[in-house]
Formats: C-alpha cells, structure tokens, sequence
C-alpha cells in the first residue's frame, strides 16, 4: 500500500470514531420527590422505594437487542411516606450522529412493604416530552403520591 493510501484510511477511521464514539450525549435520570400513603391517607413509614433503570444488551443466543429492569437506587419512606431521589446523568459513549431532536423522560419504580400489596409503575404513569436542549431529564422533576393497597383487606375479599 501506498503511503497516501493508508494515511486516507487512517483519516476516514478517525472520523468515523468520531462520530459514533464521543462523550456527547449526557442521560439524564429524573428527580422524583414522591409521598406513599395507604387507602386512609395515612403516610407509610419505611416502604422501601426501588428507582429502576433500564439496561440494554444483546441476546447472543437470537441476535437480537434485549432489555431488563434494575434497581438502581434505594430510598426509605419516612414518617411522613415522603421518599426522594435525586436527579443524577451518565455519558453515553456509543451514540449514533442521527440522535433525535426530542426526547421522553420517564421515571419508573417500584415500592415494598409488608402488609401491603407490591407496586410497580406502569410504563409512562410517570413521563414528560421535552424538546428543548434535549437531555430528557435534566431538571425535571416528579411528585407522584401513591397509594398502597393493603394485603388484609384483599384477603377479606376473597
């Protein structure tokens, strides 16, 4: 090979990992200050809040782009039901250069406690279209307030 010829392609490789591989994009996770309370509106002291967070791979096994659910951040009610997570970003390094002008923040979780019944949120029960400046959560905020069933009353039901 000639000399110009591998310098062309040392220069077309340079750029191409520049435009796929560059610490551009920032995620954003949303800030959720939430409130737990029973049927009676009563605060629920110590439920444990799990904040969950989605995580992309490839199933080798089919070939094809998967996903599951993590917890990634643990809070605990306190005497009041309030529980609180702060907002907080990571750099996505592999991103192609056609990246939407627009993006969907959304805030998932899921709640425990004994005596009550489990609670997870249902995809987009908690979600804001955002346009401007494009890093979906920053500085978004959610209040959700949610009720927990409790276990003895669904067992009288039955």
């Amino acid at each position: 090979m000639k000399k110009s010829t591998k310098i062309f392609f040392l220069i077309l490789l340079i750029l191409i990992i520049g435009i796929f591989i560059h610490p551009q994009k920032v995620i954003y996770e949303a800030n959720v200050e939430g409130k737990v309370i029973d049927e009676n509106n009563k605060p629920v002291i110590n439920a444990i809040v799990y904040r969950i967070e989605k995580e992309y791979y490839i199933d080798k096994e089919i070939g094809s782009n998967e996903s599951r659910d993590l917890r990634t951040e643990i809070a605990k009610t306190d005497k009041n039901g309030n529980f609180k997570f702060y907002e907080k970003s990571r750099i996505d390094w592999f991103h192609t250069p056609l990246d939407l002008p627009f993006a969907y923040c959304y805030a998932e979780f899921e709640i425990e406690k004994s005596g009550f019944e489990f609670y997870k949120t249902k995809f987009g029960e908690f979600e804001q279209y955002r346009i401007e400046n494009c890093y979906a959560c920053e500085k978004v905020l959610f209040k959700p307030i949610i009720i927990l069933k409790s276990l003895k009353k669904i067992e009288t039901q039955n």
